[in-house]
């Protein structure tokens, strides 16, 4: 009997078909990865993305501690050390001005006790500190400057620059027209001196101000407000927040170590060297 040819063609393709679905079936099977795979694959990369992230944390804090400025380091950076910086309160606080115009608190009345208590009540009239040896270096002083003999202690008889100014600041409220007369008459603190000395003291104090407040210029500005309700005028706003040093624990640091009033003839040691001493009051 005649068996017709199979196309053996046809039985290829069906066969190449089926082997190639097979080596997909087991090409997938062998290379997807298993549960156990997966595991072992993301901890690592879970573990090494935390540590990063942990130490990108701790060293901006450590950074932070190290490098962030503190009150005393800033305020070093601006200014002049002395031991004030580390035996007292460098803290900042805010502060609102009493900018008033019209309306005038104790420190700005007429000549007279209460005035004068509110002002002395500032360690305007404070005596000298003694600054260590220790400490001179660091604040400025040298061995030219005027030293206390050691067996007094020793050390560097030194004035806090900031109660200079405030010094300087009273002694031009009491050389203001509406007073003078009132302390001149008095005679007493810089008013016993002979005219000509009270005006060179008085401009001195004026200039020490000027550089003082060129030096540390205010950068905050003053807005305006409008004033009398029947007819709205502008006028400048003087009471205004500021940023502050603890004043209180300054004066009281400069309080609490003032050189006594009265001290023996041989209090203070002797140049040591004429060219220390100058022809004149500079």
């Amino acid at each position: 009997m005649y068996t017709p040819l199979q196309n053996r063609s046809e039985e290829g393709e069906g066969s190449q078909s089926s082997c190639d679905q097979l080596l997909e079936k087991e090409s997938y099977e062998s290379y997807r990865p298993s549960r156990s795979n997966r595991k072992r694959f993301f901890i690592p990369v879970f573990v090494t993305i935390a540590t990063t992230l942990l130490a990108f944390i701790l060293g901006t804090w450590v950074g932070s501690q190290k490098f962030a400025p503190t009150n005393r380091k800033y305020l070093e950076h601006v200014q002049n050390y002395s031991p004030i910086l580390k035996e007292a309160d460098t803290s900042i606080h805010k502060v609102s001005f009493n900018g008033s115009f019209m309306k005038e608190n104790v420190f700005r009345q007429g000549a007279g006790p209460e005035v004068d208590a509110a002002w002395e009540s500032l360690g305007v009239n404070y005596r000298s500190v003694a600054i260590p040896v220790s400490e001179a270096s660091a604040s400025g002083l040298t061995p030219s400057h005027v030293q206390i003999n050691s067996k007094y202690g020793g050390g560097f008889p030194a004035n806090v620059e900031g109660l200079h100014h405030l010094h300087c600041l009273n002694l031009l409220r009491q050389s203001l027209y509406f007073n003078y007369n009132y302390y001149h008459e008095q005679g007493i603190g810089a008013f016993k001196n002979k005219d000509s000395i009270i005006r060179f003291h008085v401009t001195h104090c004026l200039d020490i101000i000027r550089q003082q407040l060129m030096c540390r210029p205010d950068t905050g500005v003053l807005g305006q407000v409008w004033w009398d309700k029947a007819a709205p005028k502008a006028f400048v706003d003087f009471n205004t927040g500021h940023k502050c040093r603890n004043f209180e624990a300054v004066r009281k640091w400069a309080e609490e170590r003032q050189i006594d009033d009265s001290v023996p003839e041989d209090f203070l040691m002797p140049p040591g060297d004429s060219e220390d001493v100058y022809d004149a009051i500079p």
